[in-house]
C-alpha cells in the first residue's frame, strides 16, 4: 500500500472531494484525521476510513492551532495534509457583499495558510518527508466573469502553494496542487438544474464528460506517495482538457 503507517489531514473531508481523498488515502494504507465543521458526516467518514473526526470551523484561525496539536497528540505525527475545504460562489461583480468576500476568503484561502503553517511547523521537526496538498481550482488559472471571489481565492492557493514549496523545500516538505475542472460533487450538482448545461459542459471538454471525484483522489494520491518524490510547487490539472480547448 503507497501510503502504509503514513496520518493524513483532510480538511473538508465530510464530503464531496475531500470525502474521496479521505477514502482513498485509508484504503492505500493511511490513517486520516478528518477535518470538518459537519459533525454528523465527518463522523461517518471517520468511521468508514478508521480514522478520527475533528470538529473544526477553519473560518478562525484560533480553532485551527488546538485542533492540529490535538491530531499530534492522538497519532503520534502528521505526514500529509490535504487543504480540501472550499466554498464556490457565482454573485456577479456589482452585487458581491463585504460579508461574502470575507466567508470565501476565510474559507478558501485563510484556512489554507494557517492550517499548512500549522503541518509546516508539525512536520519540520519529524525527521520524515511531508507533503501538503491544496485543492485549487481551473478558476484559479481561467476566468469566465461569473466566479470573481472564487477565482481570485483560487489563484491565491496557486500562489501560496509556490511560496510555502520554497520555504519548506529545505525540510523535505514538499507543497503541490491540483487544480480540478468541472467535478460533480455536492458543491456543484446545482448546474444540472441549469437548462442544458450538461450537454453543454460536455460538448464543451474535449473528453466529453465531467471529471470524476476519484479521479481527483488519484492525483492527490500520487502527490502523497513517494512516486511524487521530485515534485514541489507545483499544480496537477485534472479537468479531461478543459484548459487546453480554444
Amino acid at each position: 500500500m503507497r501510503l502504509e503507517g503514513k496520518i493524513g489531514i483532510i480538511t473538508g473531508g465530510s464530503c464531496g472531494i475531500g470525502k474521496q481523498i479521505a477514502l482513498t488515502f485509508a484504503k492505500e494504507g493511511a490513517r486520516i484525521a478528518v477535518l470538518d465543521i459537519n459533525i454528523e458526516e465527518g463522523n461517518k467518514v471517520a468511521e468508514q476510513t478508521g480514522g478520527k473526526f475533528y470538529h473544526c470551523d477553519l473560518r478562525y484561525i484560533n480553532g485551527i492551532e488546538p485542533v492540529f496539536k490535538s491530531i499530534l497528540d492522538d497519532f503520534g505525527a502528521i505526514n500529509i495534509l490535504v487543504n480540501s475545504a472550499g466554498l464556490a460562489n457565482r454573485t456577479t461583480i456589482e452585487n458581491i457583499t463585504e460579508e461574502e468576500w470575507d466567508l470565501l476568503n476565510n474559507v478558501n484561502l485563510k484556512s489554507v495558510f494557517f492550517a499548512s503553517k500549522q503541518a509546516y511547523l508539525m512536520m519540520r521537526g519529524n525527521g520524515m518527508p511531508g507533503k501538503i496538498i491544496n485543492i485549487a481550482s481551473l478558476r484559479g488559472m481561467l476566468s469566465d466573469g461569473r466566479h470573481t471571489i472564487y477565482d481570485a481565492t483560487k489563484a491565491g492557493v496557486l500562489a501560496m502553494t509556490r511560496s510555502f514549496a520554497v520555504a519548506c523545500a529545505k525540510d523535505n516538505i514538499q507543497v503541490n496542487a491540483i487544480c480540478p475542472g468541472y467535478v460533480l460533487t455536492p458543491m456543484t450538482e446545482h448546474n444540472l438544474n441549469r437548462k442544458d448545461w450538461y450537454e453543454w459542459i460536455c460538448g464543451r471538454i474535449p473528453m466529453g464528460r465531467l471529471t470524476e471525484m476519484q479521479e481527483v483522489a488519484d492525483a492527490a494520491l500520487f502527490l502523497a506517495s513517494d512516486e511524487s518524490r521530485g515534485m514541489t510547487g507545483q499544480h496537477i490539472v485534472v479537468d479531461g482538457g478543459w484548459s487546453i480547448h480554444n
